[in-house]
């Protein structure tokens, strides 16, 4: 719960790279990943802006949704990590062909303390959303049923930081 807490008080906003993050993250779950023979594919646009974060709670979203990804494919699959330039920004992209979910699923998945799963606190995903939003930033999820689910997060990369970059 500490960076919970954290993203609720005042986060540490550094320019970063989103690709870093995600690499860390994912490299942490490598061993999980192959034990559970899920193919983890990245797709990393070199040239990514960087955009202004807090290494600590981003990286703490993104081990949520990378956790939830392999705990839906329980008999393999693959996990797609694309990170991507906006009009406005930059995008993440997780993709994986686990279990999907349902309408009611999806809909309420951001809501506090609901859980699908045996022991689930319900708090992984709307903290992951608050962390998120915290950044400026929004997620979008799109999913089906036995085919897998897609979550989209969108950060805006700031006007001046180009400028502030390399002096």
């Amino acid at each position: 719960m500490h960076t919970a807490r954290k993203a609720a008080q005042r986060l540490d906003m550094r320019a970063g790279s989103l690709n870093q993050q995600v690499e860390q993250v994912l490299d942490l779950f490598e061993p999980l990943a192959q034990d559970l023979k899920v193919e983890v594919i990245r797709y990393f646009d070199p040239d990514l802006p960087s955009i202004t974060l807090d290494a600590e709670t981003l990286q703490a979203a993104l081990v949520n949704l990378v956790k939830n990804a392999l705990e839906a494919m329980p008999d393999g699959g693959q996990l797609v990590a694309r990170t991507r330039p906006t009009r406005s920004g930059v995008a993440l992209d997780l993709i994986d062909t686990g279990c999907g979910m349902d309408d009611h699923t999806a809909l309420n998945m951001f809501e506090a303390f609901y859980s699908t799963k045996d022991g689930g606190s319900g708090l992984g995903l709307p903290t992951a959303r608050k962390i998120i939003e915290a950044h400026g930033g929004r997620i979008d999820v799109q999913s089906d049923v036995g085919r897998g689910t897609k979550f989209t997060l969108e950060f805006p990369t700031p006007a001046r930081l180009a400028r502030g970059e390399g002096s």
